[in-house]
């Protein structure tokens, strides 16, 4: 049995509060020192419209958990060394097979249709699981390997989950959007959702927020954990170019930005600050498997053709200088990593013509694959790399965000970043059944291997099975990895604190960020 009772936020805020109480006295004239800290906004440069989909977040998954954690709080928390810790779950048991998962929840949590926490509304956020356009809760749904059986109210403070098949481990997916709890109003009617969030998080939303370009969340001074982060208001500035990113942080109009490789030293020569993460893969994602957009994606030759056909090594060298080449779906640090997969898939373009051939693709094939401003480059050096080969790419500017993310429907292949900090979360939430599979496609090797890694007991039944993940994923051609990318978070190092990663999380917690004293 695991029981958990230690606050992680506080834990967090008692370290921070230390070191700053440290550097202060260091300095002399603390309490005159701490009146200069400038602890009014925080602004936050961001790649991608993080509420494109409104403000549901079981729609959206670990990408998005930064914003969202604003408006909402999880069961359990995302604790600085990436482990789980009490969240509005005090604490958390398994029974002795890890088929039931009790918590125990806070008193007096309030949302802001005015509603309170309880067991019976845990209940009703997780019977949500039957919907099938809710990304984040296809993992749980009925038929998958982290399937809940059933959720069921102990007392008004605790509530019990059943899983049809042992899950030791499960409470990682609670710390992020999975875990997040949507107030009584959002659950009736969650159509609501889609331009009102309905959380009981450190902040809410303001009505000065422009959706697409502009979130402003204030502090939401009912939430007993608010005094935890720093700012008064955050901003989330949506700015899809990266270099546009790197000049908003640099010019003082973002105080943080996500950077990509290209623009960091750029930044660091302006003198913003620079922390960096690995974990992150660049990917091709195979959205279809099954031929119904572009009927040569049905054959998995022709998905290895393509594996094949780009020359990842020039294209780092090119374009992304500092990052690494991989033939990986899972980062170099990951226990399913194999350098096996390099020789396997090595560039080869004669062995691409001879698979498309195999393929009944002799003369190539043409499909189109949907771009943003952030990789229309790199697209553009694959596309020559593919029609080396006969494959004719061709790449379309997403006129808006929302046929960005409609492209998992109507496109065969698409582009983004992988973060891998919980493999198990990923393959069930988005890839095996999720939003990167629309088609519904199967594969039993897939299935087994992650359904193997969720069960495994210690940490080489662990890496045996996640490395069978990781090769299936590269063989069967659903993942099309190109490099692993450092994550690059620029700061503005005259008013806020080194940024800090959660464990292997490549995006920070919102709690993490502090001002410079």
């Amino acid at each position: 049995m695991k029981l958990l009772t230690t606050t992680a936020r506080g834990s967090a805020a008692v370290l921070t509060g230390a070191l700053l109480m440290g550097s202060l006295a260091a300095c002399g004239g603390g309490s005159q020192q701490a009146a200069t800290v400038d602890k009014s906004t925080l602004t936050i440069g961001v790649e991608s419209d993080s509420a494109s989909f409104g403000y549901d977040p079981i729609r959206v998954a670990d990408a998005q958990r930064q914003f969202m954690e604003g408006l909402y709080d999880t069961l359990l928390d995302l604790q600085p060394d990436g482990t789980a810790g009490p969240g509005l779950a005090t604490k958390f048991e398994y029974n002795a097979d890890s088929t039931v998962l009790t918590l125990t929840l806070k008193d007096g949590v309030t949302f802001t249709d005015g509603s309170t926490l309880d067991a019976a509304l845990v209940k009703a956020n997780f019977d949500r699981r039957t919907d099938t356009a809710l990304s984040t809760y296809s993992a749980i749904a009925k038929g998958g390997a982290q399937e809940i059986a059933s959720v069921d109210v102990v007392s008004p403070t605790q509530v019990a989950i059943t899983f049809a098949k042992p899950q030791p481990g499960f409470e990682k997916n609670l710390t992020s959007t999975m875990g997040m709890i949507v107030g009584k109003t959002g659950v009736a009617d969650t159509a609501s959702l889609a331009t009102t969030p309905d959380g009981s998080g450190p902040y809410t939303l303001d009505p000065s927020t422009v959706k697409g370009n502009k979130y402003v969340m204030v502090k939401n001074e009912k939430n007993e954990d608010a005094a935890d982060y720093s700012y008064s208001k955050i901003v989330f500035n949506v700015i899809q170019d990266p270099q546009a990113r790197a000049n908003a942080l640099v010019s003082g109009q973002a105080d943080v930005a996500q950077l990509t490789s290209p623009t960091v030293d750029f930044a660091k020569s302006k003198g913003v600050g620079v922390s960096r993460i690995g974990g992150t893969v660049q990917t091709m994602i195979s959205f279809d498997k099954t031929g119904k957009t572009a009927p040569a994606f049905a054959s998995e030759k022709v998905r290895q053709a393509i594996q094949h056909a780009i020359n990842r090594q020039a294209l780092v060298d090119a374009l992304h200088k500092g990052d690494i080449p991989t033939w990986n779906a899972l980062p170099k640090d990951s226990a399913g990593f194999t350098a096996d997969l390099e020789k396997t898939f090595a560039y080869d373009p004669e062995k691409a013509k001879s698979l498309l051939a195999e393929a009944g693709y002799a003369n190539g094939f043409d499909f189109t694959i949907i771009a943003s401003a952030q990789t229309q480059t790199d697209l553009q050096a694959v596309q020559k790399d593919l029609a080396a080969v006969g494959i004719t790419m061709n790449v379309k500017m997403a006129a808006s965000t929302d046929e960005a993310f409609a492209a998992v429907a109507t496109t065969p292949l698409g582009y983004a970043p992988l973060g891998w900090d919980n493999p198990i979360g990923l393959m069930y939430g988005a890839i095996l059944n999720g939003f990167t599979n629309v088609q519904k496609a199967t594969d039993d090797q897939l299935s087994a291997a992650t359904g193997e890694a969720a069960a495994a007991k210690d940490d080489a039944a662990r890496k045996t099975a996640l490395t069978k993940l990781n090769t299936r994923l590269v063989e069967s051609g659903w993942m099309i990895p190109l490099f692993e990318s450092l994550s690059n978070w620029g700061y503005n190092t005259k008013k806020v604190q080194e940024v800090q990663f959660a464990g292997t999380n490549a995006y920070p917690l919102l709690s993490s960020y502090k001002p410079t004293n």
